[in-house]
């Protein structure tokens, strides 16, 4: 069932301009996003306009055309950007993709990602930019660690959308905001955080199970046959694509693909399995640091948070339950 409509108003305080001219348009979002083309699908005599606001290292905003239009973006200027319609709908084309975006399901796009999107009459974005280094301050992840699918209507990210819901409909709160630097900091933290919890949770749960035994090219089953020699050892993306010899984008798209995730989400959903197996088989001594650290997680926190959002319970939980 659809949730109910995303309200905005007060981001409206913060409008950067209107507009019937496209190439007006054009440029000043780009002044505040990155270079893109805009091709009208319609009369391309809409109304345009975009509100748009920052708090710390997060960028809060919408943007609506008044009319049909394509978007075309060669590469997302270095931050994540995630999508999600206020009103209308969307078609986003991405890695090899192609996505329905509404009221229900947004799309994230990583830094120097492209993507193509057609927007119906009427659409209104909203969009978020997240700056890479806050996302990794706050929440210790990094580019390989979503997916590009968001369900903003579910349940993992409920949490995550009232948060958000209530940032960018109080004015009260973003005067605060804007005029208190803790205050942006503490924001940017909590919807970075609830974020990240509830869609690597998700992303993995969904992704990983249901297309693990599908038929796939060879280096995709290399890549998960090295994954799964060396997930206790310190992994990065590049050091898997070396190691079965296709580039860094072809591995990251083939798992996206016939996988559903992508490696470094297989990485770390392979750390899970073999965390909660060994905390259910523990002796009574055993503590959950020396596991999580046998299981390739270098950071506790952060191995507890992702836990916690894939299985339900906490690592402690489990071993009590044991």
């Amino acid at each position: 069932m659809s949730q109910a409509a995303f309200r905005a108003d007060a981001l409206r305080g913060y409008r950067l301009f209107e507009s019937t001219d496209l190439d007006e348009t054009r440029e000043l979002i780009s002044g505040v996003m990155q270079p893109h083309a805009l091709v009208p699908s319609g009369t391309g005599r809409g109304r345009s306009h975009m509100d748009f606001v920052k708090l710390g290292g997060l960028g809060l905003g919408t943007i609506a055309f008044g009319d049909a239009m394509r978007v075309n973006v060669q590469s997302v200027d270095g931050y994540y950007l995630l999508m999600f319609c206020v009103a209308g709908n969307a078609e986003v084309h991405t890695m090899g993709r192609s996505m329905q975006v509404n009221r229900d399901q947004g799309v994230l796009c990583a830094p120097g990602q492209a993507f193509d999107a057609l927007l119906s009459p009427g659409c209104e974005q909203f969009v978020l930019r997240i700056d890479p280094v806050a996302l990794t301050t706050h929440a210790g992840l990094a580019v390989q660690d979503f997916a590009a699918l968001v369900p903003v209507g579910g349940s993992h990210l409920r949490g995550w959308m009232q948060q958000l819901q209530l940032v960018a409909s109080s004015s009260e709160l973003l005067a605060s905001a804007r005029s208190n630097p803790r205050v942006a900091t503490h924001l940017e933290g909590l919807l970075i955080d609830l974020f990240a919890t509830g869609h690597v949770g998700n992303a993995i749960e969904s992704g990983f199970a249901s297309k693990r035994s599908l038929v796939s090219p060879g280096f995709v089953k290399r890549a998960e046959a090295f994954i799964e020699a060396n997930c206790r050892e310190p992994l990065e993306l590049l050091d898997i694509a070396k190691a079965v010899g296709v580039s860094a984008r072809t591995l990251r798209d083939g798992f996206q693909q016939f996988r559903g995730v992508s490696p470094m989400q297989y990485v770390r959903q392979l750390r899970l399995e073999r965390a909660r197996d060994a905390l259910r088989a523990a002796p009574l001594d055993v503590r959950v640091a020396e596991i999580a650290l046998d299981c390739g997680f270098a950071h506790l926190g952060r191995f507890a948070m992702v836990y916690k959002a894939m299985f339900g319970e906490s690592p402690s939980e489990t071993l009590r339950g044991r």
